[in-house]
């Protein structure tokens, strides 16, 4: 949903490109440490988030990694730099960033087990429904509620009053995975318009 107005912020994203490519950063060095600020904010959440200065730290790795995460595409598309393994690994340290935040969670007993499993299977469904229809000539960029960036902004938003109230990491996650659900389906509904036209 939100990748439907990236170009409202398109051009700030090209800006820090130039000052990234300046500094002499790559895209994959870009992605490498986003990834890493990811995985510092799952070590965080499995700490338990015991203070408020913990909560803060996590919700700072995670805007941060969500940030680096967004700039390496715009590098890579800037100076003609993107590549198959350029976009595979993005792709997998996504996915894998992904499997670290909820297990975290799962682990400091912010999350129960089974809200943890539902909420990830979900979220890696809907990545993997985008890039199985892909193949099929149907493009799904923007279709659903709950794409990464959304799941991110839920995941952190509730972070933040966890410092307030223990239960809304509980209730971040079930709206991850409700929504995560419900884009599942929508994209499968999607995909089942698309190819009954062309056929």
């Amino acid at each position: 949903m939100l990748s439907k107005i990236q170009y409202l912020v398109e051009g700030h994203f090209q800006r820090a490109a130039g000052a990234f490519n300046k500094t002499g950063f790559t895209p994959n060095s870009v992605t490498s440490i986003g990834f890493l600020l990811t995985l510092a904010a799952s070590l965080l959440y499995s700490s338990g988030l015991g203070t408020v200065w913990l909560v803060w730290g996590t919700v700072l790795a995670l805007l941060i990694g969500a940030y680096f995460d967004a700039i390496d595409g715009a590098m890579a598309r800037r100076y003609h730099q993107t590549s198959k393994m350029g976009g595979i690994l993005d792709s997998v340290l996504d996915r894998v960033g992904e499997i670290t935040l909820y297990a975290g969670l799962f682990a400091g007993g912010l999350v129960p087990g089974w809200l943890s499993l539902w909420t990830l299977s979900a979220s890696l469904m809907v990545s993997y429904v985008r890039a199985r229809v892909d193949v099929e000539g149907v493009k799904l960029k923007g279709v659903g509620l709950a794409e990464r960036p959304e799941r991110l902004l839920i995941l952190m938003i509730a972070t933040i009053f966890a410092a307030f109230n223990s239960l809304s990491l509980e209730l971040g996650a079930g709206l991850v995975a409700l929504l995560s659900t419900v884009t599942i389906v929508e994209r499968l509904y999607r995909t089942r318009v698309e190819l009954s036209g062309s056929g």
